[in-house]
């Protein structure tokens, strides 16, 4: 489905010249990058073989922890690490953010479990600068409530505003297109890039004097085709939420103590829905790993019986069903069998200076601005900006309907938004605050969605809106559906 302003990427593309830095991969770690890179002065392209955050970026709880988990471990540098992070979005990005305060249950263990929580929590709060409010203890239920801080709209959103406004001869973004070769020239120091379109296979070529891999759970796979060798490789974990309605009787959000081991579970407000995760799950198989299971669901629906008493938790109350797989950076001789979240998942950035290549191996949101900045001060090791640095323009969105979600001529020509589930998925929350994907229960939403299509297709193409809607529909049948027919 080839748009205008898709057409006119790839016509700047071919008719710009050479890049300075071509980024793969348009997820949390990938768009900040060429964010940063491109108001630096750099002609960037950025790509993404899938939607821009369709990857594990589009399935996080929205939480932008301060490293909580890690204090367990004490891992005191990363917990500072991230709480510095943590500040500086919310600092930057109040639009963004809003600070969300949190009830860490507390279950077995008596006044020791209490006063462990309580200190523990201090000390976070004292890592972090003070600078949300101080944690204090709570008698109904017991718990300990602190804060945390939380996307205010959705993590996809949070990407997509990071790349959109950038748009020029010397910044060129393409969702849907793939890596498909590359070549480094020592000679001319040069990388020799071929592309495919995924939406109408037709293939480009381009020239770039560097390369960031930041294409998450896919780094591996992306350095085998660039013909880096990293000392770190991914090991992958899944996690998977649950959506809830809201009942409205619940205020705040909650942290629970899973039945095994030291990780939690959340009951996070979402619009009008609850978010009930997330799992951790160890994955052999990346491809096996993107997809949620039965056994995730029925997982978590029986931690849901155990920990929210009286509230309506079965198959049939889920809305939505989030998944992701998070990408945890370890030596490449790794071979350990272990629970995945005794494993860090900060960032690690590999530097091949001789083919001017950057990796970035792991990561959370928290971090991922401040890994930009590094991978930029590393670019500004090997190339000088070319251009003059331009600030985003960044109109307010066009927005209607009950939840203010932006148009969907909006999506198309300002935010890439070339098929329908890049509209009801990451452009707006559709697909998560409606049973079955958009669809509704009963299928009551597909008048809704074609007309959605209308206008994401060329005008007047009202077979391909129809193509594209039938085609959604499959997929839900096909992979929803069946995880909550049990």
């Amino acid at each position: 489905m080839m748009t205008a302003s898709r057409a006119t990427r790839y016509r700047r593309l071919h008719e710009t010249g050479d890049l300075d830095v071509l980024v793969v991969g348009g997820g949390i770690s990938g768009a900040p990058v060429y964010q940063k890179l491109r108001l630096a002065g750099y002609r960037t392209g950025l790509i993404d073989q899938g939607d821009f955050s369709s990857g594990t970026s589009q399935a996080s709880g929205m939480l932008i922890w301060g490293g909580l988990l890690y204090l367990t471990k004490f891992d005191f540098k990363t917990v500072l690490k991230l709480c510095r992070a943590r500040s500086e979005l919310m600092r930057d990005f109040p639009a963004d953010l809003a600070p969300l305060d949190l009830d860490y249950r507390l279950g077995a263990g008596g006044n020791h479990g209490a006063c462990g929580a309580w200190l523990a929590l201090q000390l976070y709060w004292l890592m972090g600068g003070c600078k949300l409010k101080r944690p204090r203890m709570v008698k109904h239920p017991p718990a300990v409530r602190y804060q945390e801080a939380m996307l205010r709209e959705s993590d996809s959103r949070f990407v997509i505003d990071r790349i959109r406004g950038l748009d020029s001869e010397h910044g060129i973004a393409l969702n849907h297109c793939r890596l498909v070769h590359a070549q480094f020239d020592r000679g001319r120091r040069v990388w020799h890039i071929g592309l495919r379109d995924e939406l109408d296979g037709r293939e480009h070529e381009l020239r770039t004097q560097a390369v960031v891999n930041a294409a998450g759970v896919w780094t591996d796979s992306v350095n085998r085709t660039l013909g880096v060798e990293s000392p770190y490789k991914h090991v992958f974990s899944k996690g998977v939420y649950l959506a809830f309605p809201d009942d409205g009787h619940t205020h705040g959000a909650s942290v629970y103590p899973m039945r095994y081991g030291t990780d939690v579970i959340t009951h996070v407000p979402w619009g009008p829905v609850r978010m009930w995760g997330p799992t951790e799950t160890g994955v052999d198989d990346l491809a096996h790993g993107l997809a949620p299971a039965q056994e995730d669901v029925k997982f978590l629906l029986e931690e849901a019986k155990r920990h929210l008493p009286g509230r309506s938790v079965g198959a049939g109350d889920i809305v939505s069903i989030r998944c992701g797989v998070r990408p945890l950076a370890v030596p490449a001789a790794y071979r350990k069998d272990v629970y995945p979240l005794t494993l860090s998942r900060r960032h690690r950035l590999v530097t091949d200076e001789s083919m001017r290549a950057l990796a970035i191996y792991g990561g959370k949101l928290t971090g991922s601005l401040q890994m930009a900045d590094v991978v930029e001060a590393r670019i500004r090791g090997w190339l000088r900006p070319r251009f003059p640095c331009e600030p985003a323009v960044l109109p307010p969105p066009e927005r209607a309907g009950f939840h203010g979600f932006v148009t969907p001529e909006w999506a198309r020509d300002h935010e890439f938004c070339v098929t329908l589930d890049d509209y009801v998925r990451r452009r707006t929350s559709i697909a998560q605050w409606t049973p079955r994907m958009g669809l509704g229960a009963d299928g009551g939403g597909r008048a809704a969605l074609l007309d959605v299509a209308k206008k994401l297709v060329p005008s007047d193409d009202d077979t391909a809106a129809e193509t594209m809607v039938r085609a959604y529909e499959e997929r839900v049948r096909s992979n929803y559906d069946p995880l909550l027919d049990f």
